[in-house]
């Protein structure tokens, strides 16, 4: 024991050693086990929330490449019923126009035949009072 009091070391030091493991063994048993303890429950508790938010997170990637996968579904079923209309439409226009090009030729037709004829009544008429616009305007020139 000697080495002890040449160190500097007595009864005292001895005293705060005891002192010191009965306040660990307190503190650890009162303090650090339920500090650990609540740490460990936080940490699995968290941890179940990590896995939870990634599930939601690939949840939720997987509903927009389906939102994504339907939008595009849906837009080319659209564009195939706008095509179609458009093509019907095109096509109805095309037999309107046929329709009013034949009618407006009938009609130009039937106008031609009437000015041709109306035409043809004039020129037989002026022929007919030819000779007696002729004799008209000799009797006037002769008096």
């Amino acid at each position: 024991m000697d080495i002890f009091g040449q160190l500097g070391i007595n009864t005292t030091a001895a005293f705060q050693f005891v002192l010191f493991a009965i306040a660990l063994i307190f503190l650890s048993k009162v303090v650090f086990a339920p500090y650990a303890h609540a740490l460990d429950e936080r940490q699995r508790r968290t941890k179940g929330g990590e896995d939870l938010a990634l599930e939601y997170q690939n949840k939720s990637v997987e509903l927009q490449t389906e939102y994504e996968t339907k939008t595009r579904d849906l837009n080319s079923q659209i564009k195939g019923i706008v095509d179609a209309a458009k093509s019907q439409a095109n096509k109805d226009y095309e037999v309107l126009v046929a329709k009013a090009r034949s009618e407006s030729e009938q009609l130009v037709q039937s106008n031609r035949t009437k000015i041709t004829s109306a035409v043809q009544a004039a020129t037989s008429e002026l022929k007919a009072q030819t000779s007696a616009v002729a004799m008209a305007i000799t009797t006037k020139l002769l008096k």
